[in-house]
């Protein structure tokens, strides 16, 4: 069944996703901003309907759409008047809700609206996956060429803004990779579990991780480990793919969470 070529496909986006995931995923824990992805990916609904209305292909659509979002977030204050926090949850539900609206009134628009918000990684074509390997590889070359910056730029960013980096130029690389790892994952893991891979993972690996590097490297072992024990379950049970591995993840960090406490109880 493994060798069918439809699972291959569909294992392979998945682990690209979940390799990709991780230092994203780290950036985003350090930088304390969870619902940024969130926001990205909500709005990637307006993503899809602009791109199947002007025939230009959903992957292309949610692209144009995250990325000029991910542009618009960077020159909003830290300081706005309710929070950066509580604005991106207002900006990402009003978009998912936004897109939906959108749909309704086109009904020419054949589409699955579950197959968006939840995914459906099985169905992953060749262009899909060729889209997802070429942009892919785009985000990891400007993940290694700009990492140590970009983690010194979180971690210590005066001391970072003292020493001559651009805090704000590394910034808006990160939501820009960040945009286009949404728009990426959304066959993969739908609109509304794409912050599950991006978060667990490295919340996991952060339990024994001494360093950044490890808490990455880790975290990719473990979000690989957790996509194709999901899909694994999809395959043979015949449950939703994204959301099995959504609870592989939560089941492998509930599991580090007892490991942690109970050494700490011995020691």
């Amino acid at each position: 069944m493994w060798t069918e070529p439809f699972i291959l496909r569909g294992l392979l986006a998945a682990v690209i996703m979940a390799a990709l995931a991780s230092p994203i995923g780290c950036l985003m824990i350090w930088r304390r901003m969870a619902y940024f992805s969130d926001s990205l990916s909500h709005s990637a609904l307006a993503g899809v309907l602009l791109g199947l209305a002007l025939g230009i292909g959903q992957n292309a659509g949610v692209a144009i759409v995250v990325c000029l979002t991910a542009l618009l977030l960077t020159q909003i204050s830290d300081r706005f008047i309710i929070g950066m926090d509580l604005l991106l949850l207002i900006i990402g539900q009003t978009a998912l809700c936004a897109g939906i609206i959108g749909f309704s009134y086109m009904p020419e628009i054949r589409t699955d609206l579950t197959a968006y918000l939840f995914g459906d990684v099985l169905s992953v074509t060749g262009d899909d996956l060729i889209f997802i390997a070429g942009a892919g590889s785009l985000c990891l070359i400007l993940l290694l060429l700009n990492w140590k910056k970009m983690v010194f730029a979180t971690v210590m960013s005066d001391v970072a803004q003292s020493e001559g980096v651009c805090v704000k130029k590394l910034s808006a690389v990160f939501m820009i990779l960040t945009a286009l790892f949404v728009a990426l994952a959304l066959k993969t893991t739908g609109l509304l579990l794409i912050s599950a891979l991006l978060v667990i993972p490295p919340c996991s690996a952060r339990f024994f991780a001494k360093t950044p590097e490890q808490m990455a490297g880790l975290g990719i072992i473990i979000g690989v480990f957790c996509v194709i024990g999901g899909l694994a379950c999809s395959v043979f049970t015949d449950v939703p793919a994204a959301p099995a591995m959504e609870i592989f993840c939560a089941v492998f960090f509930s599991v580090c969470c007892l490991y942690v406490k109970c050494n700490k109880r011995i020691m």
